[in-house]
């Protein structure tokens, strides 16, 4: 009987904290207006959970995102597994670079990008700014150009067309002179801990508390799709299947 009574109470807590769940969707911070830097702990490249905030922005807001990209953190087989309807992935514009100067080049032409392509963004993202930078490529004081230069032109692409910005590095601010450019360019952190309940979001204006649940929740890629989920259905959007990873962001295998 003990056993059987022991999997009663098990049972009866999963369903409770269901239940919570259910009633109201996880809080995710909202990124309106000024530059945020990501920071997740223990974790310098937070590939799902800055695609999970970059989806449910475009999700809430309608807006566009422009995304430039570096060490690969715009996944397309993770981002179309996350997200819970493919007009999200059509609002997503992914510029990529692979060296420090593609990576300039870029950032100083985005302004003329979101003219010649009519796109509305507001979301600018772009992880791993010191990646690129931080190589065997360009020298110290090349590259520490090169990467404020970006930093510059990128902000006033994000303050011209009234978006946000999120920015993420990989290196440590007080070891790496790159990474410690971005921090002092983007000084508004959003700090993102691992605990057994989930991600806990913490910023100037938003604190996540708990996500309720009896046992403990992991942020895998398959809890982030569920959260994002439920906050569509919140938003009265058509929830689809999980895409198969081989499917690309433009539809391509």
């Amino acid at each position: 009987m003990r056993p059987e009574f022991q999997q009663r109470r098990r049972t009866s807590a999963t369903e409770t904290a269901q239940a919570t769940r259910d009633a109201s969707p996880p809080e995710l911070p909202t990124l309106d207006g000024g530059c945020h830097r990501l920071v997740v702990e223990d974790e310098p490249r937070p590939v799902q959970i800055l695609q999970a905030l970059v989806l449910d922005h475009a999700l809430t807001t309608g807006g566009d995102v422009l995304w430039l990209d570096a060490a690969t953190h715009a996944n397309a087989a993770s981002l179309t597994r996350l997200s819970p309807s493919r007009r999200l992935l059509d609002r997503i514009h992914v510029a990529r670079a692979f060296t420090p100067y593609q990576h300039a080049e870029l950032a100083t032409t985005l302004q003329s990008t979101v003219a010649e392509e009519d796109i509305n963004p507001s979301l600018v993202v772009c992880p791993g700014l010191d990646a690129l930078y931080d190589t065997d490529e360009v020298s110290n004081s090349v590259g520490k150009q090169l990467l404020s230069r970006s930093l510059a032109a990128i902000k006033r692409v994000a303050r011209e067309v009234d978006a946000s910005l999120l920015a993420t590095y990989l290196g440590r601010p007080e070891t790496n002179p790159y990474a410690e450019i971005v921090a002092r360019a983007v000084p508004s952190t959003l700090y993102c801990e691992q605990t057994q309940f989930g991600p806990r979001f913490r910023g100037t204006d938003f604190e996540t508390l708990v996500y309720p649940d009896a046992t403990g929740m992991q942020t895998t890629l398959a809890f982030w799709r569920t959260v994002l989920a439920h906050r569509a259905t919140a938003s009265d959007m058509a929830v689809e299947p999980a895409t198969p990873s081989g499917v690309m962001v433009d539809g391509t295998q």
